[in-house]
């Protein structure tokens, strides 16, 4: 995670963005490697996985874009259920009194050309909410078997997906 995240900024920081950095985009495909590597050897990012499917399926987003829009959200829910863990990813960061949520929302924000909330791919929060009660209906169970902090109802995972992004971000 940590040479993903220094090739991440070593390309958003290149110029402005606006120019590609070799060194940086070889560190994102070997920090990529190295994730789905480590996706067999027991660390599975599969409430993330499983929820992103889903939307990605629903409403037509790619998967980047699902990644970007949900995962700060997931971040802060699962906060007090997953500190140690967090508190990691505010040290890659080297920021380790941010919220990772916090962070990773923000090294969203600088990601050129990628959708960063519901209304960027065309979803309303009356579709939202109808998948949030769909997903936990249809499969409340194994969210709730993967997640560190449990889903109470649609209702719930709603709040969660729909959570203002201003607010992670302040």
């Amino acid at each position: 995670l940590k040479v993903w995240l220094g090739g991440m900024e070593k390309m958003l920081d290149a110029h402005g963005g606006e120019e590609k950095s070799v060194e940086g985009m070889e560190e994102v495909y070997l920090g990529g490697w190295m994730a789905v590597r480590a996706l067999f050897t027991g660390c599975y990012p599969a409430l993330g996985h499983l929820l992103q499917n889903h939307y990605s399926a629903r409403f037509s987003a790619h998967q980047g874009a699902c990644s970007a829009i949900l995962s700060p959200r997931l971040l802060r829910h699962h906060h007090t259920a997953t500190q140690p863990q967090q508190k990691r990813i505010s040290e890659i960061f080297g920021r380790p009194d941010v919220p990772a949520s916090k962070l990773v929302a923000q090294l969203v924000q600088k990601l050129p050309g990628v959708p960063k909330d519901h209304e960027d791919v065309g979803v309303s929060m009356e579709e939202l909410e109808k998948f949030a009660g769909w997903m936990f209906e249809t499969h409340g169970e194994r969210l709730n078997k993967l997640s560190p902090r449990k889903f109470e109802s649609g209702r719930e995972l709603f709040e969660v997906l729909a959570f203002p992004l201003e607010e992670i971000l302040r």
